[in-house]
């Protein structure tokens, strides 16, 4: 009895094998990144710049060659201003490394010795601080070291944008009575279409808030369902291996799910296989949208009575 159901069987197990898994893993594009670190760092770099000013909190460190009892290493203080032997007070605040060494250099030379050659040497940057959160790769409080400060130079300091980053960030800065203001920027003209324009200046004290792009929610026939982080440019195709490519009953169908408004959606339809082979486009996926992976109805049953086989009578066989 046992030998006539294996042999009734067996036709059923070679034709599921034999059908295969049609679902293969999908190859996924690259994405083209923009807005990478090399890229801010090298507009970073490419802007003209001034001479650092110096605030309180910068150590320096003064040498006057030759004279070896005039050398100091000084923080500077909240005044702005420090005492140097046989000069006395020299204002740093507002000012650069070369301003001061005229400065000393100009008492010394009245008063004491000829042609005096000074060095300022800035040892630490303490007080060009500006707050950086958000989607960055570090976050928190950056400081800046050149003399024109911007947003590309604090999004360079912090390690440059996640993949999660959204395409706007928000700067706040203060003017010089302390009255403060934010400003949506929008990076994807500034970081690739080079419009500098949006590279706002900056003060000690302003800060930047980068949101996350959002989620992508990723469900039915997919191995891994849930929510995703939106990475830039993240399409259809890329959503799907994302989490973890269709199981085995799934087909090459996702419908898109977009709500447009509060009480309307869209629903758009695409077959991957065909964006895969190149024959249509991919989908460029938006905060919030749903892709959800379809069933295929001949391999539904199909897997179902096989695994139904490997239950009952222990059939090993992988599909796969």
């Amino acid at each position: 009895m046992v030998l006539r159901q294996s042999c009734f069987l067996l036709p059923v197990v070679l034709f599921v094998i034999g059908c295969g898994r049609t679902t293969g893993t999908f190859t996924v594009p690259p994405s083209d990144d923009g807005r990478s670190l090399a890229v801010i760092q090298q507009i970073s770099e490419s802007l003209p710049n001034e001479d650092y000013k110096l605030g309180p909190g910068d150590i320096i460190e003064i040498k006057v060659y030759g004279i070896k009892d005039l050398q100091a290493t000084v923080r500077i203080p909240e005044s702005g201003s420090f005492d140097f032997p046989l000069v006395g007070s020299v204002r740093a605040a507002g000012v650069s490394a070369p301003q001061v060494e005229k400065q000393i250099a100009k008492v010394l030379n009245e008063r004491y010795v000829n042609e005096a050659n000074v060095t300022v040497f800035v040892k630490e940057f303490n007080s060009y601080r500006i707050s950086v959160v958000g989607a960055v790769s570090k976050p928190g409080t950056v400081v800046l070291k050149k003399g024109t400060c911007t947003l590309v130079d604090a999004l360079a300091e912090a390690g440059g944008l996640t993949d999660t980053a959204g395409r706007e960030v928000y700067v706040t800065t203060a003017d010089a009575s302390g009255k403060r203001q934010t400003t949506q920027v929008d990076l994807n003209p500034l970081l690739e279409g080079g419009d500098l324009s949006l590279n706002l200046s900056l003060r000690p004290g302003d800060s930047i808030y980068v949101p996350s792009s959002g989620y992508v929610f990723i469900t039915g026939y997919v191995k891994t369902p849930g929510a995703y982080p939106l990475r830039k440019d993240m399409t259809a195709l890329q959503a799907v291996g994302t989490a973890g490519d269709f199981i085995d009953t799934a087909s090459h169908r996702v419908r898109v799910i977009r709500r447009t408004s509060p009480t309307q959606v869209q629903v758009e339809k695409i077959d991957l296989a065909d964006v895969s082979a190149g024959k249509r486009p991919d989908l460029l996926l938006l905060k919030s949208d749903v892709v959800e992976a379809e069933p295929s109805y001949w391999k539904v049953p199909v897997y179902g009575t096989f695994n139904f086989i490997k239950s009952v009578f222990g059939v090993g066989t992988s599909l796969r």
